[in-house]
């Protein structure tokens, strides 16, 4: 996947996402649990100040806030524009989401600089996304 790319900043924001939201639910196929439980233990050790952390539940994978759905996997554009949008494949998408939260733990997420939600960078901007992967489709 190239740096830069429609999927790999969509990826990234879905991540920052995992990282930062709070009352997550992950589900997922039980075959992943052991990594994401990982995930999640990372986040412990490398956001002390956190206190809450992701629920896991074995599933189809989504991953939801209070109900909500934080992004979609449909191929049907969400109606929700807080509704990130993720038409890609499911199969690897949760490989790929993985990685990529461990990247930005790695690289000193949330306080990371270049990494996203600090005061010099932009949000994140749905609309322009969801126009993106409409010219590319």
């Amino acid at each position: 996947m190239e740096e830069n790319s429609t999927r790999w900043l969509a990826l990234r924001e879905a991540s920052r996402r995992i990282l930062v939201e709070q009352n997550l639910v992950i589900r997922l196929p039980k075959l992943h649990h052991e990594r994401w439980y990982r995930l999640i233990l990372n986040m412990g050790d490398s956001m002390p100040q956190r206190l809450e952390f992701p629920v896991m539940e074995v599933g189809e994978f989504s991953i939801y806030n209070n109900q909500y759905e934080i992004f979609s996997l449909d191929t049907a554009e969400p109606q929700s524009i807080e509704t990130l949008w993720l038409p890609f494949d499911s199969y690897h998408l949760v490989e790929e989401l993985l990685s990529m939260c461990s990247e930005l733990l790695l690289a000193g997420y949330p306080g990371c600089s270049g990494c996203g939600y600090r005061d010099e960078e932009e949000k994140w901007d749905e609309s322009s996304h969801r126009q993106r992967l409409k010219s590319v489709g």
